[in-house]
């Protein structure tokens, strides 16, 4: 029987994919069988450290630098990935935008290099995604980070998280709008990260952190790039065909226990 969890043959895409979370989800997808294209603004060691790992699994790769704030450059990059790989039938929106900062501090610069890069980016991406597998004519899936930051609010998180609260709404209206051509849209909630954790090596051990972290964290470990990574690999694969709309926490079960 065929693997519903593989994604062999599949083209996928990851924006903001050269490093960090998503790093894991380039490599998840090539490990499940795709050929990958990253994006980022600059082609750079990081990026072609990317690229290795994934032809070492013996997928192709590609790197395609855009702003994904700017339509233009989107529309632009989109058309070179459809012209090197044929065709799109996965996307993983990524990039992370901004610093956090206190309401009171907060900068007309921050909130909107928040909202660009992280609300209004993946908009502009997955519509261009959409086109394409609309016109494909076979469905597709995109899956977006998100963050607990966007279910929840902590302190100095005000753009970030109005931005990533954002992510999930844009995923439910993207899932109602977009099911009847059979794309698949969901959304991941990162928590507190270990983002310079080394794929594919184990997870760090249970109690490795400290204790305020211990009483927050149910599984008392950091999140890993690998852990979103093969997390956004099932919701792209048909193992997750009849799953759209939803907003998944892989967190460590810290919003169980974050109370407000």
């Amino acid at each position: 029987m065929p693997n519903p969890h593989s994604l062999l043959g599949k083209k996928a895409f990851v924006t903001g994919g050269k490093r960090r979370i998503g790093r894991g989800i380039a490599l998840a997808f090539a490990e499940a069988g795709a050929d990958v294209g990253i994006n980022d603004l600059h082609d750079d060691d990081d990026a072609q450290q990317t690229l290795q790992l994934i032809r070492d699994m013996g997928r192709e790769a590609e790197f395609f630098a855009a702003d994904i704030s700017d339509s233009a450059q989107v529309e632009t990059m989109f058309k070179a990935f459809r012209e090197r790989f044929g065709r799109i039938d996965v996307l993983a929106n990524n990039p992370f935008g901004g610093t956090g900062q206190h309401f009171l501090e907060l900068t007309e610069k921050n909130w909107d290099l928040n909202i660009d890069i992280g609300l209004k980016g993946f908009y502009l991406c997955s519509q261009q995604a959409a086109f394409a597998m609309v016109e494909q004519g076979e469905g597709g899936a995109i899956v977006s980070t998100s963050s607990v930051h966007g279910n929840r609010a902590w302190k100095t998180d005000t753009a970030y998280g109005v931005a990533k609260a954002g992510v999930l709404r844009l995923t439910e209206s993207m899932a109602v709008d977009l099911g009847e051509h059979g794309i698949r849209c969901n959304a991941i909630l990162p928590g507190h990260m270990n983002t310079d954790h080394e794929y594919n090596t184990p997870p760090p051990a249970l109690g490795s952190m400290g204790k305020q972290s211990h009483e927050a964290i149910p599984l008392r470990r950091r999140g890993t790039p690998e852990d979103i990574g093969r997390a956004a690999a099932f919701l792209c694969s048909d193992a997750a065909g009849c799953i759209t709309g939803v907003s998944l926490p892989v967190d460590g079960g810290l919003l169980v226990t974050a109370a407000h």
